[in-house]
């Protein structure tokens, strides 16, 4: 079916819900299996022209239970034929890489990053070595193709972002280092814009959101101190590289405002609207946006 088939293999930000380490409120909600809560893996999206091959933007350390919850990414029987065509990367975070090394034992897609997060990452960590015969690269603003047929194109465009910390002291930052992506279906010139991982939203990054008909946006943390409640001490969202959504300053505001859907991915275990019935979550949807959740599907 012509279109772009877009499924949310996982909607929260690094560690997923209920975190390992984490009693907080919400982590131990969903060990509860409270339905207002329930757990969420670690942020990834597929995206497909045809619904029959795929690609994924960003691949989390889940990535294996989550291709094993998706029929759609299974090898066709009797072989190891995967029916994925790419993998995308926007910037270097452990939550949105680690899932690469998952996929290391056959190399029958490829992995498409901008040269910076490439280089940072084999430069600095042996083992992704490994894949480095699949690893390709496109530089900012240059369009490639995300499926074989063509049906489907991509381009990275800078955000605002920050070096992950692993990475600290071993590489600087750069336009190239945390990127969006926008996806355009050639055939009917609908636009897909992923724009996670940010700490603010210049006007370039608005205009990129605003002409998109879908966009997934960075939906960390609800206000920017509210990690001081888990851990004292911890840095605000901003210094963390991550926009709040609410209050006067906050994505919400601003996004609420443009056409299409708009929805929130990439979530900590601290953010109030991970609970379905929460005065923040209401007001997320009364404001027009959608919280995306795992095993979520939409057509563009």
């Amino acid at each position: 079916e012509e279109g772009v088939h877009i499924l949310v293999l996982c909607s929260r930000a690094g560690g997923g819900l209920p975190q390992w380490n984490c009693g907080g409120e919400y982590s131990m909600r969903a060990r509860r299996g409270d339905p207002h809560c329930p757990p969420r893996s670690q942020p990834s999206i597929a995206l497909s022209a045809d619904g029959r091959r795929w690609s994924i933007v960003n691949a989390s350390p889940d990535i294996r239970d989550q291709l094993a919850r998706f029929p759609g990414l299974y090898p066709r029987e009797g072989t190891r034929d995967i029916p994925l065509d790419t993998v995308v990367v926007t910037n270097a975070d452990l939550d949105h890489t680690m899932g690469l090394l998952v996929l290391r034992e056959a190399l029958p897609y490829r992995i498409v990053t901008t040269p910076w997060v490439r280089d940072a990452i084999l430069e600095n960590n042996a083992a992704w070595r490994l894949l480095e015969p699949a690893w390709g690269v496109a530089k900012l603003d240059r369009e490639f193709p995300l499926d074989g047929d063509g049906h489907l194109v991509a381009r990275f465009f800078p955000v605002p972002g920050k070096v992950p910390g692993y990475l600290t002291g071993l590489a600087s930052n750069d336009p190239e280092a945390t990127v969006g992506l926008r996806v355009t279906d050639t055939r009917t010139g609908r636009r897909l814009v992923y724009a996670a991982g940010i700490k603010a939203l210049d006007d370039a990054t608005l205009a990129e959101l605003a002409n998109a008909h879908c966009r997934f946006v960075d939906g960390t943390f609800w206000s920017a101190r509210e990690l001081l409640g888990m851990r004292p001490g911890a840095p605000d969202a901003h210094a963390m590289g991550h926009l709040p959504i609410g209050g006067p300053d906050g994505s919400l505001a601003r996004i609420a405002r443009l056409p299409g859907r708009s929805l929130y991915i990439h979530i900590n275990n601290t953010n109030p609207i991970l609970d379905s019935e929460s005065a923040q979550a209401r007001e997320v949807r009364e404001a027009g946006v959608e919280i995306a959740y795992d095993g979520m599907e939409l057509a563009l």
